[in-house]
């Protein structure tokens, strides 16, 4: 991103969210509105995850810390908002809800 290369973001770390949490399932749904197309998420046990991103030909230890990860935002850690979009950016951070908007036409999720 053009905006982040400039001196004054040198050194810098932004914890970027938006406006609000979300869960994994409200997130599906939103792309599921609007792309017009059934999406849902489901949860599956952390070790059948593992086992499938291994089959799919991921590392294992990349896909225990990929798991590690999604189970740790699934119970709640990544709820915690920030003001890091607009400190970087100087413009408050977007809604899911639009971002998924303007996403969809562009065939993001086909």
């Amino acid at each position: 991103m053009a905006a982040l290369t400039e001196d004054r973001h040198s050194g810098r770390v932004y914890d970027l969210t938006g406006p609000r949490a979300i869960s994994f399932g409200v997130a599906a749904g939103l792309i599921a509105r609007a792309t017009d197309r059934t999406i849902r998420h489901v949860d599956v046990e952390p070790a059948a995850f593992i086992e499938r991103q291994v089959a799919a030909g991921a590392a294992p230890d990349v896909a225990r810390l990929l798991t590690e990860l999604l189970v740790s935002i699934a119970n709640g850690s990544g709820a915690a908002l920030s003001d890091g979009v607009e400190r970087a950016l100087g413009r408050p951070p977007r809604a899911f809800e639009a971002f998924v908007t303007d996403a969809a036409p562009a065939g993001h999720w086909n």
